[in-house]
């Protein structure tokens, strides 16, 4: 089965009735909370229902999308800031872009760079240039993964002590480290990576909980353990509950969908997560890709301000 039509969705709401027929027959308990971030992951909040909370055009949700236009983009569907890839910076600056030169556009645009994708545990190759990035723009959060694939095999508590000290050394410069689980990897769930970011020793190390890995993994009943005061951010997508295909990442990869397109108990989901933590949308979609930028960026802007009216 293939992706839902877009232009059905953006023109019919075709999705969001699903999130509304959704939403009707759910129930809620509220839940006690304490973000424990500090002032400065406050965004402005000019997506409608986000209130203060950042919100972020993720950087794969904009793939084949060069620099200027996706920060344009970003800013005209209005959202605070973006995610930046370093493979991305890098080539940029290979290409002979200067740190000047790419800080403008954000600044024309009034856009930050707010995450980076996707620092992997133990390279220390990559950890320098993750570093270098965000000192280089303010970027508030580093997003962390297990490696998965032939090197999934890695030892946690190596990792934990990993992430600690580079969380550490840069802990002055206001950056976090979000772990994000991934169920076919050394970190599959919420419980473990509350426990490498806790053995970590440092509260600049916590996590990013996807609604992919949620309901791809563990369920929203893991929800429960969620400790409120670790999550760094929630990213945010929807799908099917069944895989469309057997390989976890490639169906992670190409068949994201629009909120409210999809299967996802998303309302629930917001309810048993943070009120506060920063919102990434990260809808990698191959028919998202088939669309312009300008438009790419608000159907993803206006299905998080439907489904955040429901919550």
């Amino acid at each position: 089965m293939g992706p839902p039509s877009l232009r059905c969705f953006i023109h019919c709401s075709v999705g969001w009735e699903k999130v509304h027929r959704q939403t009707r027959c759910a129930t809620y308990w509220g839940k006690g909370f304490n973000m424990g971030n500090d002032n400065s992951l406050v965004g402005a909040g000019r997506i409608a229902g986000a209130g203060k909370r950042q919100t972020i055009l993720a950087y794969f949700s904009m793939r084949g999308v060069e620099f200027s236009e996706r920060v344009a983009a970003a800013s005209a569907a209005g959202f605070d800031g973006i995610g930046f890839n370093v493979a991305e910076y890098l080539k940029l600056r290979a290409d002979g872009t200067t740190d000047a030169q790419l800080q403008a556009i954000l600044d024309k645009h009034n856009v930050r760079i707010l995450e980076l994708e996707a620092l992997r545990l133990l390279d220390d190759a990559a950890a320098k240039d993750f570093e270098h990035v965000a000192r280089t723009f303010h970027a508030e959060r580093v997003q962390v993964i297990s490696p998965f694939g032939p090197d999934k095999d890695i030892d946690l508590a190596k990792a934990s002590a990993w992430i600690g000290e580079i969380a550490k050394r840069t802990e002055e410069a206001g950056i976090h480290y979000a772990i994000e689980f991934l169920p076919p990897t050394k970190i599959p769930d919420i419980a473990t990576a509350q426990r490498v970011a806790q053995a970590s020793g440092q509260k600049n190390v916590g996590l990013c909980v996807d609604t992919w890995h949620v309901f791809r993994g563990a369920g929203l009943a893991s929800l429960a353990d969620l400790d409120f005061s670790m999550v760094k951010n929630v990213q945010v997508d929807d799908g099917t509950m069944k895989p469309r295909l057997d390989d976890y990442i490639q169906d992670c990869i190409h068949y994201r969908e629009l909120l409210g397109a999809g299967e996802f108990p998303l309302v629930d989901f917001f309810r048993k997560t943070p009120p506060t933590a920063p919102i990434s949308v990260e809808i990698i979609s191959d028919a998202l890709d088939d669309i312009p930028a300008m438009e790419r960026a608000k159907v993803q802007a206006e299905s998080l301000e439907r489904t955040l009216a429901l919550v």
